[in-house]
């Protein structure tokens, strides 16, 4: 816990250092796990206060790409200080090469983001060339 020093003929000195973590539209990155599993890789983000509406999920390029957004819950209110972070996300993840791309699917539900990335079947690549 931060002390916060005030001066006595200055109660206010310090208010820029006391509100300093108030930054709107500052860009925030959630946090991820990843999950392997037999048939799949799962990915679980935490995205509270973060609607469904405002959660954007493209592959492209073999690059998985979460875009979303936090926005204050009331534009009227007049915050002192928060240390939430709220504003625009980004999060990009390479895929493996093993991942079937037309059946990922997306869950959201109490502030957590799930993306099941299902693996297909190997590719068998292998051949045996003949010697003339």
């Amino acid at each position: 816990m931060n002390l916060i020093h005030r001066h006595p003929a200055h109660p206010w000195r310090d208010a820029a250092r006391v509100f300093s973590a108030c930054r709107p539209g500052q860009a925030w990155m959630p946090a991820f796990d990843i999950e392997e599993t037999d048939s799949a890789y799962v990915l679980r983000g935490d995205v509270p206060d973060t609607h469904r509406k405002d959660i954007e999920i493209r592959i492209d390029d073999s690059v998985l790409s979460i875009r979303g957004e936090r926005r204050i819950a009331d534009a009227r209110m007049r915050i002192r200080r928060s240390e939430r972070e709220h504003g625009p996300f980004v999060r990009r993840f390479r895929l493996p090469c093993e991942v079937d791309e037309e059946g990922v699917e997306a869950a959201f539900s109490d502030g957590v983001l799930e993306v099941r990335l299902p693996k297909r079947e190997p590719l068998d690549r292998s051949r045996r060339i003949p010697v003339r």
